[in-house]
């Protein structure tokens, strides 16, 4: 996955001339990062926006297909080429 970009006042100002970015919705939108990271009301705020908007914003759209997760998912853990996630493979002997 790419370095983190950096968005106008942390998010808060969405890049309207690109809404197909996904990494907006992955590291810049205020939302569904607070969702993703547990916070209550901004889960509820994202659940409501998914209804509303039957999928999410464009970048939470864009986001599905580049990653293949629905944006109030985390991405899943980027697996070794045996299969086995990353994490387990440094600690193997």
């Amino acid at each position: 996955m790419n370095s983190p970009k950096r968005y106008t006042l942390g998010g808060w100002l969405p890049p309207l001339t690109n809404p197909s970015d996904p990494d907006y919705c992955e590291f810049g939108c205020p939302i569904c990062r607070r969702a993703r990271a547990g916070n209550r009301l901004a889960r509820l705020a994202q659940r409501i926006e998914l209804l509303l908007t039957r999928g999410g914003c464009p970048w939470g759209r864009a986001r599905q297909e580049k990653y293949g997760v629905p944006p109030d998912q985390p991405l899943p853990l980027a697996s070794d080429s045996a299969g086995e996630p990353a994490e387990k493979t440094q600690n193997k002997p």
